[in-house]
């Protein structure tokens, strides 16, 4: 009984806050690395501060996605 309600939370509680948790991310990778797709960041000078924190999340963004090697030149990513 103890395994069926523990399949059970995870299956209802946990899975749906870890792709809610990912999504965020994603959005916010995204938000602070515009510039990684061409577009202009309204952000930019705001969010400088955040990019060596968020750099080796940044590697492992680009590599989930596909791409081998990050496109930002001033980051010194791969």
């Amino acid at each position: 009984m103890k395994e069926f309600l523990r399949a059970f939370f995870e299956l209802h509680f946990k899975k749906p806050v870890e792709v809610s948790y990912a999504h965020l991310r994603d959005l916010l990778l995204f938000s602070v690395f515009l510039d990684y797709f061409g577009l202009d960041n309204p952000l930019g000078v705001y969010v400088l501060d955040l990019y060596p924190y968020l750099l080796e999340e940044f590697h492992l963004w680009h590599k989930s996605l596909g791409v081998e090697r990050g496109g930002i030149d001033f980051l010194p990513c791969c």
